[in-house]
């Protein structure tokens, strides 16, 4: 999973409605990192830093939000069923 992932799956799942705190990201994503993946913070503060800039993630004061855009983007879209229609009685 990269660090962009792990970002974005972290926010959604504390769902802090102020934003959440790169401290608490950064928490949340060490909790459930793999044994056997090494931690590496500049690559983390560097996804943060390129999500704000390709709007992504909003950051407010010291904390980051999904933005409008990347939810409506992310959502799955809903294909619509084929009408049935019923077959005519015959008389």
């Amino acid at each position: 999973m990269s660090y962009k992932a792990g970002i974005v799956k972290a926010i959604s799942e504390l769902k802090d409605r102020t934003g959440s705190s790169s401290i608490a990201i950064k928490k949340h994503m060490l909790a459930n990192l793999p044994a056997d993946k090494k931690w590496m913070n500049a690559a983390f503060l560097k996804a943060l830093k390129d999500g704000v800039e390709a709007g992504d993630f909003v950051k407010v004061k010291a904390s980051y939000k999904l933005s409008a855009a990347f939810k409506e983007k992310s959502k799955p879209k809903k294909k619509a069923a084929p009408k049935k229609t019923a077959p005519k009685k015959k008389t």
